[in-house]
């Protein structure tokens, strides 16, 4: 049981060490919009990993393989989810790229 606790940890390690679209979007985004933000990305790519690596614990690709109908459902569902989070109707503007508070003037526009 252990040996088997240290070698999921090992893989688990090598996911989130290794480079990816996750982490080049964590350092970008760390960089236009600060370290909260960095922060905030790093624990939602955690939680992401977390997740994965109890449904890989679980054995769902298994489940999967011998019932391949749950998983034609699940992947339309996933997609619905997606698409929801890109337009969902919220308050302010979902823009990652938008700058940081910091970097929008308090003040009066100057004029340069």
């Amino acid at each position: 049981m252990l040996g088997a606790l240290a070698g999921i940890a090992v893989v688990e390690l090598g996911m989130v060490l290794a480079p990816g679209p996750n982490m080049i979007y964590l350092v970008f985004r760390s960089i236009a919009q600060g370290r909260r933000a960095g922060l905030i990305l790093l624990a939602g790519v955690f939680l992401g990993f977390l997740v994965y690596l109890f449904a890989v614990s679980a054995g769902v690709a298994t489940v999967f393989a011998l019932v391949p109908e749950i998983y034609l459902a699940i992947k339309p569902a996933g997609a619905g989810y997606l698409l929801w989070l890109v337009w969902k109707p919220s308050g302010r503007a979902a823009d990652p790229l938008s700058r940081p508070r910091s970097w929008r003037r308090t003040g009066p526009a100057s004029s340069s």
